[in-house]
């Protein structure tokens, strides 16, 4: 379930696989929703009808357009009109612009609740309890839902090396550690699947690695069962010639 809030308000959006609340009455047909009505939209997601009505157009055999408004976007009530629940911008306009979660990933500078909230996660507090003191919700779903958006984009993970790095001073830690450390575990470790990981991981620091098989990788690596006796032999450097 997401939570957007409208003129002060929360309203809910249930996703496909949410518990509706007993008695829920929704309407099937989004373009028949009335202001309070419940419908479903195309991508079978339900929520609350806020606006409905007409507008004029300037050009078109019909100069009014019916249309039904959402806490995630405004649509025109046509036949072939898709309604999604992806939040837009500008709710109340047809285009609305770009997609609000566009912008949320794409910012660059951190807001003044987004200042907050990483402080609260540098405190020790999980991405959910950060974001129900950095923002005004109650609603622990709502703040999952929104804090693992924050803690994937740029900017947050930015703020939070620097945020923790006094701790790291001061605990000794730095890129030389860490380094240091994956080393060990690469020329100590007797399992090869852990050596193994820690060599993808460091290739990963080294940006060696190439992204458009990360999928892939991290499939090889949770089906790796250790190298065979044939593979081994395979592997090793060719002896020089005398």
């Amino acid at each position: 379930m997401r939570v957007y809030r409208v003129n002060g308000i929360e309203h809910k959006v249930f996703d496909p696989d949410d518990i509706l609340p007993a008695g829920l009455i929704v309407q099937s047909n989004w373009r028949k929703g009335r202001v309070g009505d419940w419908i479903k939209s195309d991508d079978d997601c339900v929520l609350e009808v806020l606006r409905q009505g007409t507008m004029k157009r300037q050009k078109g055999k019909s100069r009014e357009v019916a249309y039904v408004g959402t806490c995630t976007g405004t649509f025109p009530a046509y036949t072939n009109t898709k309604m999604d629940t992806s939040k837009r911008i500008n709710i109340y306009s047809f285009g609305g612009g770009r997609l609000a979660d566009d912008v949320l990933i794409e910012r660059e500078n951190l807001s003044k609740c987004e200042q907050v909230f990483v402080v609260y996660l540098a405190s020790g507090l999980t991405p959910q309890e950060a974001y129900i003191k950095a923002y005004p919700t109650n609603d622990p779903g709502y703040a999952k839902f929104k804090s693992t958006q924050l803690v994937k984009t740029t900017r947050i993970r930015s703020a939070m090396k620097e945020e923790l790095k006094p701790v790291l001073e001061e605990l000794d830690i730095d890129e030389k550690f860490i380094l240091n450390n994956i080393k060990e575990v690469i020329l100590s470790s007797e399992k090869d699947d852990t050596r193994l990981k820690a060599l993808f991981k460091l290739a990963d620091i080294m940006d060696m690695e190439d992204k458009t098989r990360t999928q892939q990788t991290t499939l090889a690596v949770g089906a790796f069962k250790g190298f065979s006796e044939t593979m081994v032999e395979a592997a090793q450097r060719p002896k020089e010639i005398e």
